[in-house]
């Protein structure tokens, strides 16, 4: 739709015909007249195609024989307009019903063909149609927008409720350090364990903000993809988790030189997100084990009995390349596996492991961004793997 079209919006859906005979014009009219929706007339091919440019339309019956511009070359030009080119064309001619006729109408764009006389019944019975489908696509529109504003108004919340929320939280956590740095001797041991379930509470809200802010700015991420070797990102990030605890006898085992066309800055947060998770659930583990690696396709489809969280799709017509991440550790029960995505979602005690329920919500938002898949295999106490699909580099 062209700005013009904009500013005079229509309630109804609206008819362009187009006949440089002024009695065609009147007849189709008035066999249109019981119809709900407003009819434009257009005199010839130019006429027709400044209506189309100022008006959004659901349906127009054109002419095929017109001095000047004729109806083939009308319907080529709305085609050739990215404004017009989504406008169905009805051809109404004069012309002998032949083969040639009806093919270079549907070359040029036709939906459907009517030759004169027309009857009036299935002349509103096609169009009627075309109207039907025009109010269907608008109001699907409309709900599609109204719910992208929806959307879009309650990040805009969440980010602003993060921001003040964690206002309050400095002073109490700080005050609490205060009194027990400085006051801790005045007190017993059970008011220093208030002000220590203070502070550490006043942390763990912290944290679930932080993570909640994570999440809104991910959603509202722009993707920006390139050859990444994912063999490289995984790595890094293992040796930052043995940087973090040295003593842990964890082994991990790397596939080489797995690339992929993926946002690296998106794709690290996801491989964060489960390489922490997998060193969180192996923790408890004398010797643990954590894997990444690929599957072919024949046996990523066997492997897909967990929980499918994610989208189907990927760049069209590129291959999709299955990744894993495979832990030994205390593993989930497939049984609650539907909710495993959802924010603050969690399958163990947090006495047992910390965490906020996020992270998982991350990693999903990351691999639909990029229209891939991700779903999991697991079991207690068997290790859990989790599966994602990103597009195959290019080679």
């Amino acid at each position: 739709m062209t700005p013009e079209a904009e500013l005079s919006p229509m309630t109804r859906p609206t008819v362009l015909i187009v006949d440089d005979v002024e009695a065609n014009l009147i007849a189709l009219d008035a066999a249109l007249g019981s119809l709900d929706c407003d009819l434009v007339r257009a005199s010839s091919g130019n006429e027709g195609l400044r209506a189309l440019l100022r008006h959004d339309f659901a349906v127009m019956l054109l002419d095929v024989q017109m001095p000047g511009m004729d109806g083939y070359e009308m319907a080529a030009y709305a085609r050739g307009n990215p404004s017009t080119r989504d406008v169905p064309i009805i051809f109404v001619t004069a012309m002998l019903e032949a083969e040639a006729t009806a093919l270079r109408g549907y070359g040029t764009g036709a939906v459907d063909f009517l030759f004169k006389p027309v009857n009036p019944y299935i002349l509103r019975s096609k169009v009627q149609v075309f109207l039907d489908l025009y109010t269907s696509r608008r109001k699907l529109a409309d709900t599609v927008a109204a719910h992208e504003r929806t959307l879009a108004d309650l990040e805009a919340f969440n980010y602003s409720v993060s921001h003040d929320l964690r206002a309050p939280l400095r002073p109490l956590d700080g005050f609490s350090q205060t009194l027990l740095e400085e006051y801790g001797e005045q007190l017993d041991e059970t008011g220093r364990g208030y002000l220590t379930k203070i502070r550490s509470a006043a942390q763990r809200m912290g944290q679930l903000i932080d993570d909640l802010l994570r999440l809104s700015r991910i959603r509202a991420a722009e993707l920006h993809p390139k050859t990444c070797c994912l063999s490289d990102l995984v790595s890094a990030i293992a040796t930052e988790l043995r940087t973090l605890e040295p003593a842990r006898s964890v082994e991990f085992l790397v596939q080489p030189e797995v690339r992929v066309y993926a946002d690296p800055a998106l794709v690290r947060i996801a491989l964060e997100n489960l390489l922490r998770n997998a060193w969180k659930f192996t923790s408890k583990k004398p010797s643990a084990r954590i894997e990444f690696g690929t599957l072919d396709a024949l046996s990523a489809v066997g492997a897909e009995v967990g929980a499918e969280a994610g989208t189907k799709g990927g760049r069209s017509g590129g291959k999709q390349l299955v990744c894993f991440v495979r832990d030994d550790g205390a593993g989930f029960d497939l049984a609650h596996a539907s909710r495993m995505c959802q924010p603050f979602q969690r399958f163990h005690n947090s006495k047992q492991f910390e965490g906020t329920g996020i992270g998982l919500a991350i990693v999903q938002l990351v691999f639909r961004h990029h229209e891939g898949r991700f779903w999991a295999d697991s079991a207690p106490e068997r290790g859990a793997t989790f599966f994602f699909t990103l597009p195959a580099a290019e080679k």
